[in-house]
C-alpha cells in the first residue's frame, strides 16, 4: 500500500517527532520511574486509544473540519491546556505530600507489589488517555504531518486508506519511541535513587507538564 519511497522518508520523519519531549513520553518516564516498565507499557493502552480515535476521525474527515475551524480547535488547545496544568500540579502536590509523610518500608521504585499494580494500572492508562485527547498538537500530527506523505501518483491507494496505513505505523513508531522513554525511567529506578532524588524528579515532571500547558494556552496553534 506505501511504496518504498514513500516509507523511506516517513519512518525517520515519524520516529524523530515520536521520540520528541513531549506530555505523554513524560508520563511514559515517570511511569517507568515510579512502576516498572511494562505498567508504564500497559498504560501506553491508553495513548494510543485516543489516537486511534484522532487517525479515524481524520480518515472519515473529520480532522480536516477541526484543522479548518479556529473555534473548534481554540476550544481544544484551551481544555487541552487546563488538562496539562492540572495534571503537572497534581504530580507536584503529589510529591510535596510524599515529602511531607512519614517514611515506610513500602516497595522501591519499579517494584511495587503485584496487588497494587492491579488496582493502580487504570490510572496512568487513563492519564495517557486524557493527555492525548486533549492535546491539539496531536490533532494536528495527524492532521498535518500524514496527509504530505501522501501519494498522488496513478496506481498509488486511496488517500484515505493511506493516511490510515501512514497513522498506524506512526503509532508503531510511537510505541518504540514511548517504551525507550518508559525504559530510561526503569533504569533510573534500578539505581535505588534516594526518596528526596526521586521527589525531585517527579517535581520537575510535574513542572514540566505545566510548562508545556502554559505554552499550549500561549500558543497560537491555529496560525498554520
Amino acid at each position: 500500500m506505501l511504496s518504498s519511497a514513500q516509507l523511506a522518508v516517513f519512518v525517520p520523519a515519524a520516529l524523530a517527532v515520536a521520540a520528541s519531549p513531549g506530555a505523554n513520553n513524560l508520563l511514559a518516564f515517570r511511569n517507568g520511574l515510579r512502576q516498572g516498565l511494562r505498567p508504564a507499557a500497559v498504560a501506553l493502552t491508553g495513548r494510543f486509544a485516543a489516537f486511534a480515535l484522532m487517525l479515524g476521525a481524520v480518515v472519515t474527515g473529520l480532522g480536516a473540519l477541526l484543522h479548518t475551524s479556529r473555534t473548534a480547535f481554540e476550544i481544544l488547545r484551551v481544555v487541552g491546556a487546563v488538562v496539562m496544568v492540572g495534571l503537572g500540579v497534581w504530580v507536584v502536590w503529589s510529591a510535596r505530600a510524599a515529602a511531607a509523610a512519614p517514611a515506610s518500608g513500602g516497595d522501591p521504585p519499579g517494584q511495587e507489589s503485584e496487588g497494587v499494580r492491579g488496582t493502580a494500572v487504570w490510572k496512568p492508562a487513563a492519564q495517557e488517555f486524557v493527555t492525548a485527547a486533549a492535546n491539539p498538537k496531536a490533532l494536528l500530527l495527524f492532521t498535518a504531518f500524514l496527509p504530505p506523505f501522501v501519494s498522488a501518483q496513478p496506481g498509488a491507494a486511496a488517500a484515505g486508506a493511506q493516511l490510515a496505513a501512514l497513522g498506524a505505523l506512526y503509532m508503531v513508531c510511537e510505541a518504540a519511541t514511548a517504551l525507550g522513554w518508559a525504559a530510561a525511567g526503569r533504569v533510573l529506578a534500578g539505581r535505588r535513587l534516594r526518596p528526596v532524588t526521586l521527589r525531585r524528579l517527579d517535581q520537575a515532571s510535574g513542572g514540566a507538564l505545566i510548562a508545556f500547558g502554559g505554552g499550549l494556552a500561549l500558543a497560537d496553534l491555529s496560525r498554520r
